[in-house]
């Protein structure tokens, strides 16, 4: 299972609907996606599960704060993913308590913080590989919807990652901040986590109509050419449209070029992905 983090610690760049658009999107291409909300304010749960997650619903929380506990079987990826009625994918919840992990709670003062996350990815592979091959369930993606933030929840989330795929908007304050993410990325590749990479870059929610995002778009290709995806996404009504009808775009209008954009930034990712793990 390749596990990407979908991050920007500015928010509005639309780090949730990439994140559930692409699993459908990869879902189209015969993969099999699991979504983890890590994100306190719980929008792709709602999206994905029709309502934010309530103390009875075991979440991404509770997963990590088992970890090492009495209940940490119980709290396993494989024994508290659903699936979403929704959308069609599979997914772990988030809730509030997220919040708290970005300071000082039951995660943060873990002796193995941050490895929590990166253990329970290793677990999930691990139990997929000795289920029997023919299993229904058997995820190959794990897209994970980081918060707007670079505080120690986040640290966690890298550490069990893999891959980095960063929505940006064209203007400077992105680039300002994926310059931040690349100091943060650092910092993750020498303590936890050296494999991690960015997978890259996505133009996201583009005005075509102007020329001031025409002219980011050049300078992020001068730049960032190295990680920049060769798809962007463009705004688009129906989008938004389909988030709000708790639907994913290939869904809603699979024949928009909404949706195109989504499958080709799927198949994106598989290529990248296959060539990261072969390296």
């Amino acid at each position: 299972m390749y596990t990407v983090a979908i991050i920007n610690q500015k928010g509005g760049v639309g780090k949730t609907v990439t994140t559930v658009n692409l699993a459908a999107a990869l879902k189209h291409h015969g993969h099999d996606p699991l979504v983890i909300d890590y994100d306190p304010q719980m929008n792709a749960t709602d999206w994905l599960m029709g309502r934010e997650a309530t103390e009875e619903d075991a979440t991404i929380f509770d997963s990590l704060a088992a970890w090492e506990g009495q209940n940490t079987d119980e709290y396993g990826f494989a024994n508290i993913f659903r699936s979403s009625d929704a959308v069609g994918v599979d997914f772990i919840p988030s809730d509030r308590r997220m919040a708290a992990a970005s300071f000082d709670s039951v995660i943060g003062r873990s002796p193995v913080f941050p490895q929590q996350f990166r253990c329970r990815v290793q677990e999930f592979r691990t139990a997929q590989v000795q289920r029997n091959s023919s299993s229904p369930k058997n995820h190959d993606y794990c897209l994970i919807d980081c918060p707007p933030s670079l505080g120690r929840s986040i640290a966690t989330a890298l550490a069990g990652a893999d891959g980095i795929i960063v929505p940006i908007h064209a203007d400077r304050f992105s680039m300002r901040g994926v310059s931040q993410l690349q100091d943060t990325i650092k910092q993750i590749r020498k303590v936890h986590n050296d494999s991690l990479r960015i997978l890259g870059l996505l133009p996201n929610d583009l005005d075509l109509r102007s020329g001031l995002v025409s002219d980011m778009q050049e300078k992020f290709e001068e730049v960032y050419s190295d990680v920049l995806f060769e798809t962007s996404i463009p705004w688009r009504s129906k989008i938004n449209e389909a988030a709000t009808h708790g639907k994913n775009i290939m869904e809603y209008d699979g024949a928009s070029d909404a949706a195109a954009r989504y499958r080709n930034l799927a198949g994106e990712v598989v290529e990248r992905s296959r060539i990261a793990t072969a390296a």
